[in-house]
């Protein structure tokens, strides 16, 4: 994604450390506190500046190299699946890339909020790391189809999917009726030959 104009031109989303200065007006955070944020660039300067609301403070137990994972991964699951997507308690939620940073922090988030959550992983052990994190079913797709799983159980009412290619059309088979389907990234192509009766069913 391009960057904003007024964005630093050194790389760097995430960083994490003490707040040492605050703009004027800002309450969210104050002068010593040890934050984590996400930023339009810069990250891998001395100094950073970010917008307050994109800060988060730094959890008891974590260091600041773990805290600087956080902003991204949580602040793209938020927005998506509770923003965008809508998920509710006791919804069947599906996500892709289950072991991923977004997919681990998608299944701890939908199940703390009450989902039902499935999701995806290539092989055994990644699998047991999602059933680990809360999902109630993990799929190895090298071995099942995800698409007769969620059918079984009455389809997906949201989907988080980052793969796209041929899972864009298994994906619209996964849903329930009314479901939702968030598309966040296109690692196997963004394109698919759709027969759009189905979402019109």
């Amino acid at each position: 994604y391009a960057p904003p104009p007024d964005a630093s031109d050194l790389p760097g989303l995430e960083a994490s450390g003490e707040v040492v200065a605050v703009g004027p007006g800002v309450s969210e955070v104050k002068l010593g506190d040890m934050v984590c944020a996400l930023l339009p660039g810069g990250g891998y300067a001395e100094y950073v500046a970010t917008p307050a609301a994109h800060c988060l403070p730094v959890p008891k137990g974590l260091g600041l190299k773990e805290a600087a994972c956080l902003p991204e991964t949580f602040f793209t699951v938020w927005s998506n699946v509770f923003m965008r997507g809508g998920l509710k308690a006791g919804e069947k939620f599906l996500v892709h890339g289950g072991s991923s940073g977004i997919g681990t922090t998608a299944i701890q988030l939908a199940r703390a909020m009450g989902a039902r959550v499935f999701a995806t992983a290539g092989n055994d052990a990644k699998c047991a790391t999602c059933l680990e994190l809360g999902a109630e079913r993990a799929i190895n797709y090298r071995e099942e189809d995800f698409v007769e799983v969620l059918k079984a159980e009455g389809g997906a009412d949201l989907i988080l999917d980052m793969v796209g290619g041929d899972y864009i059309v298994r994906n619209l088979r996964s849903l329930a009726v009314e479901g939702r389907l968030v598309q966040i990234a296109f690692l196997e192509g963004s394109k698919a030959e759709l027969d759009f009766r189905r979402v019109l069913m």
